[in-house]
């Protein structure tokens, strides 16, 4: 059998069981990625080797990221695994390689804003269509999914709360889901006293024909890659520093951290899974904070000098 008919057919198999977002995710990583480099490694689906698996995982974690490499093997050794349970292949040949652990350091291209940076971005984006959704991302360190995905539904003026449970997300397509990345990504905040009169008025000349906060003329959800194209277009025309919609996520968790919030308390604001994707970012950020600290505790003792 082919490797690239075997990987496509084994892509295709797994719509029944995921979510449309997810498998178009795994399509472009087979599509792109996997079927083309092993369709010229191995043409025969029998001739791929560890070796060959191997040589796969360096060249990805040469140009991507240590999660997108292990997400990459994951989908390999699934695939292949169905391949031994159904007779074209003796053993998984993916199976003894391994990723070397994770350096635990945030990438360079990631942006960590401070909470004075932070103000300057939001009065340059003040009079702009964005200001609402990038106020949102950096009080609640909403993803850009969570934030087009807000509806006024989940949002309680009586009780004065406001509800993450829907995404907006584009692979292939839009999607929107009233299911959030994890489990833990479902979360219910006070809806902050600044915050009120923004979401009032913008209450008051919503579209009617839509549920969603930020959404199209017409009513339809907005595209991601629309949220997009506006924040950046705004950092530019007012000269501020270049950073992705996410890194407003990850400047939330390291103001948070600089007020003397606990990891713990971050995780749970920001709806992380685990406390270690949580403790990555503090890791870059508590760096800042010792030489913070360090200045702080600067002549606490009077020393007498040395003879």
């Amino acid at each position: 059998m082919k490797t690239a008919d075997y990987f496509t057919d084994w892509q295709l198999s797994r719509k029944l069981y995921l979510r449309q977002s997810t498998y178009e995710a795994e399509y472009i990583y087979f599509t792109r990625h996997i079927v083309p480099y092993f369709a010229a490694a191995a043409p025969e689906l029998e001739n791929i080797t560890p070796a060959i698996v191997n040589n796969y995982v360096k060249l990805k974690l040469k140009t991507h990221s240590h999660a997108t490499a292990k997400k990459h093997l994951h989908l390999i050794k699934q695939s292949l695994n169905e391949a031994v349970l159904l007779g074209y292949l003796k053993y998984n040949p993916a199976s003894p390689i391994r990723l070397p652990r994770a350096q635990k350091t945030v990438s360079a291209r990631y942006v960590f804003l401070t909470a004075q940076e932070a103000q300057h971005v939001l009065d340059a984006l003040s009079d702009t269509d964005i200001y609402l959704p990038v106020a949102l991302a950096l009080y609640y360190g909403l993803r850009r999914s969570e934030v087009l995905g807000l509806k006024w539904s989940a949002i309680d003026f009586k009780r004065n709360t406001l509800t993450v449970q829907h995404t907006v997300v584009k692979n292939l397509t839009i999607y929107a889901s009233d299911k959030t990345k994890t489990e833990t990504s479902c979360r219910t905040f006070q809806i902050l006293p600044e915050l009120l009169p923004f979401l009032y008025s913008l209450k008051f000349t919503s579209s009617l024909m839509s549920d969603y906060l930020f959404c199209r003329a017409d009513g339809t959800v907005m595209r991601p890659d629309t949220l997009t194209r506006s924040f950046q277009r705004e950092l530019k025309k007012h000269n501020l520093p270049a950073m992705r919609f996410h890194d407003l996520r990850h400047s939330t968790a390291s103001i948070l951290f600089d007020r003397g919030w606990s990891l713990e308390d971050v995780k749970s604001w920001l709806g992380h899974s685990d406390i270690e994707t949580t403790s990555n970012i503090y890791l870059h950020y508590g760096r800042t904070r010792k030489i913070l600290l360090a200045k702080d505790i600067e002549g606490m003792f009077k020393l007498k000098s040395k003879n």
